[in-house]
């Protein structure tokens, strides 16, 4: 008998609860044990790949509940098309997984321009803890009933104000709510006292079906994260609370490309980043940070902040010197600066030459740091530490860090993780580190950690 076997079925259960559901039911022609263990596995996962025709997966859904009877769900995730002839299918394997009580449900369906409209079921349910819906429409005149709901996510659906005002008041444990791609709101009035974390992703080709204008008003959010493209403008009201903030943001351009009406999509990103300059740990994409460095170039002064920690996602361009000098001249009161230098999955970044390193210091970029060294002042009181992620060599960096390095008073850290790829060779970070121990420092505490 094989180890696997011997193992208690409990823990059996839960191994099959991380499988894919056609592979857990093909366990069953393992042995006498195996037969029916499949059936007991709370979580199931359905996905309609290696199914063809759509026919099949559909037959398998059915055989497999209907084989289950009314064992324990806790969590049922279907991957579906929108087609009109399966909806029979589709609702009665939602109303299974309510009549069981299911606690997470997760129904994605295929997104191509069409929605669907969930059954009563759906919206009347209290053992509902997690919900995922994609590609839904709402149903203006239902009641929305979730007495336990605690996480919801929305994707490419349809939904009014008024939808979101009916889930604020009848989800009153809700403490997740994610947009993803969503539209028909241009007032997101989360006035929930239980709902912590806010997560809207505004998406560009469906501007026919909004207003000129946004606006969101989140008391008790504690965590706000807005990314996507600003093709409307955005205004936060009622922020007060918020201590992680993520603006992630792209200009929304045309479909020719063109970007429309720059400097306002600017303008409203720096509405935007004052209206969270009290937040405590702000994290800020490239396009943002582009955008201080316009302002940095033209001497606009620096926005004044009181964060604790702020994570730039950047490539360390000349340029993202100026925009990361902005900020830290608005920061006085920056404890810890993370860059991640994350490069797209098809992306192989390459390192500089480093038999040039002295040469680094003599551009623009480092220049331009050494005439700033007296108006960034988190490096005589604060800054403590400094991270790079996802690290390769760029022309910009070392001289950032002789900067950090050799004006950060109480500096005790700077960690680099490299990113595993081949620039990134033994023998090459061996090169860097010696870069990096020749730097000279201005905190003696000062701790220079490179990892691979």
């Amino acid at each position: 008998m094989d180890r696997l076997s011997e193992l208690p079925e409990l823990i059996l259960v839960h191994i099959l609860s991380f499988v894919n559901m056609r592979d857990v039911v093909r366990t069953a022609i393992l042995s006498k044990r195996w037969r029916h263990l499949w059936s007991t596995v709370p979580n199931l996962d359905f996905s309609y790949d290696d199914f063809y025709p759509y026919q099949n997966y559909v037959d398998f859904v059915n055989r497999t509940l209907l084989s289950r009877g009314t064992s324990k769900i806790r969590r049922l995730k279907i991957g579906l098309f929108l087609n009109a002839s399966y909806r029979k299918d589709y609702d009665g394997w939602i109303l299974y997984a309510a009549k069981n009580n299911v606690e997470e449900l997760f129904l994605e369906f295929n997104q191509d321009c069409c929605y669907w409209f969930p059954p009563q079921c759906v919206y009347r349910n209290s053992s509902f803890k997690t919900l995922s819906l994609w590609s839904c429409k709402f149903i203006h005149d239902v009641q929305i009933t979730w007495n336990l709901l605690t996480k919801l996510t929305l994707r490419f659906s349809v939904l009014g104000n008024q939808d979101v005002h009916k889930i604020m008041v009848g989800a009153p444990k809700l403490e997740f709510l994610e947009l993803d791609s969503c539209w028909g709101y241009d007032d997101l009035n989360i006035d929930s006292p239980s709902l912590r974390t806010l997560i809207v992703c505004e998406w560009e080709s469906v501007e026919f079906e909004h207003g000129p204008i946004m606006t969101i008003s989140a008391p008790n959010v504690q965590t706000l994260r807005l990314s996507g493209f600003l093709y409307r403008k955005c205004i936060l009201m009622n922020v007060q609370s918020v201590v992680n903030a993520t603006l992630s943001i792209h200009p929304h351009t045309g479909f020719r490309g063109e970007k429309k009406n720059l400097k306002g999509q600017q303008d409203n990103l720096m509405e935007l980043v004052r209206s969270l300059k009290h937040v405590e740990n702000l994290t800020l994409g490239a396009w943002c940070v582009e955008v201080l460095a316009l302002r940095e170039k033209k001497r606009i002064p620096s926005q004044v902040s009181t964060h604790k920690c702020v994570t730039l996602s950047i490539h360390m361009k000349e340029d993202d010197l100026f925009g990361t000098v902005n900020l830290l001249k608005g920061s006085p009161a920056l404890q810890m600066l993370i860059i991640d230098m994350e490069y797209g999955p098809y992306e192989q970044p390459k390192g500089v030459e480093l038999a040039d390193s002295k040469n680094f210091y003599n551009s623009n970029g480092a220049n331009y740091l050494a005439s700033q060294v007296k108006h960034v002042k988190c490096l005589l009181h604060h800054l403590k530490t400094v991270k790079i992620t996802q690290f390769v060599a760029k022309t910009s960096v070392f001289p950032f860090l002789e900067f950090i390095l050799k004006n950060g008073k109480v500096l005790e850290n700077v960690v680099i993780i490299a990113k595993r790829v081949d620039a990134n060779s033994p023998d090459y970070l061996l090169k860097v580190a010696q870069i990096l121990l020749s730097l000279p420092r201005a905190s003696s505490r000062a701790v220079v950690t490179l990892l691979n």
